[in-house]
């Protein structure tokens, strides 16, 4: 057994799986028709709530941060590799002293995901269209509105003056407030984006750095510390 297996009881009063919490992955694309997919797991009738779709996931580990608990269950359950997605945010659902957070995340390549381990009786694409009808675990059904609206991805294009914050080696993993981010970014429904950090010498060389990313996703020009601690 790992660390985190176990069951526990929220502040709620309720019961969950994951003695420090879970997470799961969400992986989600586009075909080449244009139809937005996400990858979802059908669960084998013997585990909890089985014969329901979900995500691929299970007990964080004590120690293990979101996104690592995430890819490592995406590895064990649809024999996803961590470099076969590039994680984009998180959604957290929190139940009074524990939580379940959803890592989404697109992928790198073209995937095939398979039922890797018997948990699962298949894992496969789903249009984000058709995933209302199909019969949804609880705990993924009261998340998945918030699922749907994936923001692009968001790149910090930071100055030297904050360059050397230790804030910024967090960020990859703990991501940005979505509450805080400024006017024009979009949070989509996440809690927090997992940011692309990209450190340049001056104002001057951010502002055409910044200029050189739109094309590839959000944007965020951070001059200073005050300006990087206003978004944790």
């Amino acid at each position: 057994m790992s660390s985190g297996d176990g069951w526990t009881t929220c502040g709620a009063g309720h019961r969950h799986w994951g003695l420090f919490g879970a997470a799961g992955l969400l992986v989600t694309g586009r075909t080449a028709a244009g139809v937005t997919e996400v990858v979802l797991q059908h669960r084998a009738p013997w585990t909890h709530e089985g014969d329901s779709w979900g995500v691929p996931g299970g007990a964080r580990d004590r120690d293990e941060d979101a996104v690592t608990a995430a890819l490592r269950e995406a590895k064990e359950e649809a024999d996803l590799d961590p470099s076969d997605v590039d994680p984009l945010g998180l959604y957290i659902d929190d139940h009074v002293g524990w939580s379940y957070t959803t890592v989404v995340a697109r992928p790198t390549r073209t995937l095939t995901p398979v039922a890797a381990n018997t948990e699962s009786l298949s894992m496969r694409w789903h249009p984000v269209a058709t995933v209302d009808r199909l019969p949804l675990h609880r705990g993924f059904a009261a998340t998945w509105t918030h699922l749907k609206d994936v923001p692009p991805p968001l790149y910090l294009i930071v100055t030297s003056v904050a360059g050397s914050d230790p804030l910024l080696s967090q960020l990859p993993r703990s991501g940005v407030s979505a509450q805080r981010l400024p006017d024009g970014v979009r949070g989509g429904g996440l809690s927090r984006l997992l940011p692309r950090i990209v450190r340049v010498g001056d104002a001057e060389d951010a502002a055409a750095v910044a200029d050189a990313h739109t094309s590839r996703g959000q944007v965020l020009l951070v001059r200073g510390r005050e300006e990087l601690s206003r978004l944790v």
